[in-house]
């Protein structure tokens, strides 16, 4: 446990199956971005980024988020046993996709082009991070 964040144990090699959700959304929010689907896309990047902070935080600390604040996911990053300016890019950049979760799933509007790109481009350095420090 982490203090002040939800988070629940995970087995032992679970980090793989995060990691192949969080590599599926990403396809899903490219193919999406070619068809001019901005919001689907981003929300696909969202969960892609959610998924790759799952299978990091899994591979280290045995532990993944699991609350309803999805930041949260993202800020577990902290306890990781990683250098300090490796955590803070991560986090800058997996801030910045899910701090547009909401708008890309409930609010009333649609995402911009501009933002989906941007989204799916952070969402990939994310995910691709994850796969290198997990396998």
């Amino acid at each position: 446990m982490v203090k002040g964040l939800a988070t629940k144990p995970a087995r032992i090699g679970s980090d793989r199956t995060y990691l192949s959700k969080a590599r599926e959304f990403l396809e899903g929010a490219s193919m999406l971005l070619e068809k001019g689907k901005w919001s689907a896309s981003a929300v696909l990047s969202v969960h892609a980024v959610i998924s790759a902070c799952d299978a990091v935080c899994v591979r280290f600390l045995q532990l993944r988020h699991g609350g309803a604040d999805h930041m949260q996911a993202v800020e577990l990053l902290n306890s990781l046993p990683l250098e300090r300016s490796e955590i803070e890019l991560k986090l800058k950049q997996a801030r910045r996709v899910i701090s547009l979760k909401n708008a890309a799933e409930y609010e009333d509007k649609l995402i911009k082009q501009s933002d989906a790109q941007e989204m799916y481009r952070d969402a990939e350095r994310v995910v691709e991070w994850a796969e290198k420090r997990t396998c």
